[in-house]
């Protein structure tokens, strides 16, 4: 696929990069949206499917990285002002393209340079900022053994130990289940004060995607939750609650919501009761009488 710009140039000083991404997924977009600071480059990939992965560039820290923890990074580093934003739109064309994660094929080796001991110079993966950013097959040697003239490990351990923790398709369902109903709990009661639950809890939830970057996907709707990909039990369960814990702590530091904060208290500690074993189970019942103060 080739892909062709959309949006150019923009500066980070004015844009959410977050929240762009959370409009694109929404959308279905297929593309990658790529973030350039001082030393710094990333890019967040999309399908049209809502699958998400990226790759980041920290040239001074010398690092190329992928998976969930180097995501965090970037959506952390998004925030400095100066930085600039570009997305680019896949689009199809007559001849494949080789994909940025695939293998890439038939793909001549540049000319590297020699540096002044006559080793080579090292490649530069992100030269190509508008093409495919492809790494060239090392030169073998008869009876030598080559390695690529790179100073990183391309891994991916991180994204590999949360597949290896996700849960089984029955238990994310009960546990979406648990954690909608316990959301929608709190919706009813903050309804009856005309307070509009749903919205508050998208904005908490983009307050602190930086840290629960899987909150970008997550939709919530009259007391049923979706997310586009389930991290781990533990780490599903933190975002949920914290994205609630911020609303409840509005709520508390309003003495013009008092009585509303103290009504959803009693039902979520009512409804905690009745799901105690499962919430012990996924240590639900733990961070909740945190939020609760009980």
């Amino acid at each position: 696929m080739k892909s062709r710009p959309i949006y150019e140039n923009l500066d980070t000083s004015f844009v959410n990069v977050p929240a762009l991404i959370r409009y694109l997924r929404r959308r279905r977009f297929a593309g990658r949206v790529r973030i350039e600071l001082s030393g710094y480059e990333a890019d967040v990939f999309l399908s049209a499917e809502n699958q998400m992965r990226v790759r980041e560039y920290d040239q001074i820290a010398g690092r190329v990285a992928e998976g969930e923890e180097a995501l965090q990074r970037i959506l952390i580093r998004s925030r400095e002002p100066g930085g600039i934003v570009n997305v680019f739109q896949n689009v199809a064309e007559t001849e494949p393209v080789a994909e940025i994660f695939g293998e890439v094929k038939n793909v001549q080796t540049p000319k590297v340079s020699a540096t002044t001991n006559g080793s080579p110079a090292p490649v530069d993966i992100f030269a190509n900022r508008n093409g495919v950013h492809s790494i060239p097959e090392p030169v073998q040697q008869p009876g030598k053994t080559s390695l690529p003239n790179l100073p990183f490990e391309f891994s991916n351990r991180v994204e590999a130990k949360a597949k290896q923790k996700s849960l089984s398709p029955e238990e994310a369902k009960l546990l979406l289940k648990l954690l909608g109903e316990l959301l929608g709990t709190a919706d009813r009661a903050l309804s009856l004060a005309r307070l509009n639950f749903a919205g508050a809890y998208q904005k908490s939830c983009m307050e602190i995607c930086a840290d629960f970057p899987f909150l970008m996907s997550l939709d919530y709707e009259k007391g049923r939750i979706s997310v586009a990909e389930m991290p781990s039990a533990n780490m599903f369960v933190a975002g949920v609650m914290e994205a609630l814990r911020k609303i409840l702590d509005k709520l508390a530091a309003h003495p013009k919501f008092a009585d509303v904060h103290r009504f959803t208290g009693q039902k979520l500690t009512a409804l905690a009761q009745q799901r105690s074993d499962y919430y012990k189970r996924y240590g639900i019942e733990t961070l909740l009488k945190r939020m609760l103060g009980v």
